[in-house]
């Protein structure tokens, strides 16, 4: 009982902390509808994430993709299933992905995460994936056990390695906001509700490009100097004409619960 009150009080209590308060229903909307249009530019491709979940999906008949946004795992996994229900609560980020033309096994759900949840009208399916959508709802044990409710036969559960990239990292570190790791506490906490997760860190990498110094400086936003900034960075940089290319890898942790029956 300890170790269930802890992790989930801890976590609680982390996501009320944020000051963006994003845990506030409103701001979290607000926040999408401003990023929607031009979130998918700023994301990278997970090709061995998705080659990995593809792996594991066949045969399910049905995924349920809870926090879908625009789509980034739910149109490469649609191919391996019948039936995708693509649950977000943004309509902005739900409308980018219907602009896409997603098949027509993909079904659009707007519903806030936590109501979606407790639904009883919400059906249960083979497999759930849930990925980075659980950072700012502070009723882990609710939404954990919602999530485990729908899934009839595997649920995935997706965050980070909590590091993100270099630049954001350091500056994150000089701004004494360093970026919780949020896998470990996930793994706790469906330990706490009895479940066994297994852990799996997918590798992939991230590279970005820049005509020059100035664009990359802009890029980082580090409040170091000039050489400062290149110093720290350079294990990640290598040069090009007239700019840079700026690459560094990162692991995907997923969290991989096998239902008992399945």
């Amino acid at each position: 009982m300890t170790l269930q009150t802890d992790v989930f009080d801890e976590w609680a209590a982390q996501v009320r902390a944020v000051r963006s308060g994003r845990w506030q229903p409103e701001r979290d909307l607000a926040f999408w509808r401003e990023k929607a249009a031009g979130y998918d530019a700023g994301q990278p491709s997970l090709p061995n994430t998705v080659t990995w979940l593809r792996e594991r999906l066949a045969p399910a008949h049905s995924l349920l993709d809870v926090g879908a946004g625009t789509g980034r795992l739910t149109l490469p996994l649609a191919s391996e299933v019948q039936q995708v229900t693509a649950l977000d609560h943004s309509p902005e980020m739900l409308a980018v992905l219907r602009s896409k033309n997603p098949p027509a096994q993909v079904n659009l759900r707007c519903q806030a995460l936590g109501d979606a949840l407790r639904d009883p009208t919400l059906s249960p399916h083979d497999a759930v994936l849930s990925a980075w959508s659980l950072a700012y709802l502070p009723d882990l044990r609710g939404a954990l056990t919602g999530l485990l409710r729908l899934a009839r036969r595997d649920l995935f559960v997706l965050e980070d390695d909590g590091l993100g990239s270099p630049h954001v990292t350091l500056r994150r570190t000089l701004a004494g906001q360093p970026r919780p790791q949020r896998a470990p506490s996930l793994h706790r906490a469906l330990k706490a509700l009895g479940e066994e997760p297994e852990l799996h860190r997918i590798g992939e990498v991230r590279e970005l490009t820049f005509p020059h110094t100035a664009a990359l400086l802009a890029q980082a936003r580090l409040p170091l100097p000039e050489a400062e900034v290149l110093e720290v960075l350079q294990p990640y940089l290598t040069a090009v004409k007239d700019g840079w290319r700026y690459r560094w890898t990162f692991d995907v942790h997923v969290l991989h619960v096998r239902k008992a029956h399945s």
